[in-house]
């Protein structure tokens, strides 16, 4: 009777606990922003640079041709200090990037930005194995080598103004060519917030 009490208990302590969470629609959690990088920042930083990238003169003249072009997503990094995965940036943009119609994502090359599918690796390392059916399994040469490589930089500066902390956050991103190894674009969006020096990150 005595431990049934006492979990009772703990389970009433749970339940008046979780009462307090609340759901946020993402048009209004801009009211609970703070210094770090956040939803909104990511969105933008995504939104800005595909709008950017889509205008380019380098987009422009892909219009006459009959397939994607190949991308793959290199190495992004997060310079910040700030803790989150880069690929909440980069899967933005390049879902955006094939919805257009001009380009399409490898996943069998991928740097820090991105990531590679490892069922890749794994079927073909069935090659010869009795136990697997040998006609379902790709032939060598059939993966497709990227054309393009889309890479980048995530920089914080702190500067501290008066009894106010400024905190500057730069999203640069580049497109290469990697038959020619020229930038066919890049782009830069910045992301200034201003807040008291004991707000939360």
């Amino acid at each position: 009777m005595k431990w049934a009490a006492c979990w009772a208990l703990v389970a009433g302590f749970i339940l008046c606990g979780c009462g307090g969470v609340q759901y946020v629609d993402n048009a209004e959690s801009k009211e609970y922003s703070s210094l770090g990088i956040d939803y909104h920042d990511l969105e933008k930083a995504a939104s800005d640079n595909t709008k950017s990238l889509l205008e380019s003169g380098y987009v422009r003249s892909l219009a006459g041709l009959s397939k994607p072009k190949v991308l793959a997503i290199s190495d992004v990094i997060n310079d910040t200090m700030q803790h989150f995965s880069t690929q909440e940036l980069t899967r933005k943009i390049t879902r955006d990037m094939r919805n257009s119609g001009k380009f399409i994502l490898t996943m069998a090359f991928a740097g820090s930005g991105g990531s590679k599918d490892k069922m890749l690796e794994s079927v073909r390392g069935a090659r010869g194995d009795d136990e697997v059916n040998q006609y379902g399994v790709p032939e060598k040469g059939n993966i497709i080598a990227p054309e393009l490589s889309l890479s980048g930089k995530i920089i914080q500066r702190n500067t501290k103004v008066k009894s106010k902390q400024r905190v500057d956050y730069f999203f640069l991103l580049t497109l290469t060519d990697l038959k020619s190894g020229l930038v066919v674009w890049d782009n830069e969006i910045n992301i200034i917030k201003v807040g008291k020096n004991t707000s939360a990150w």
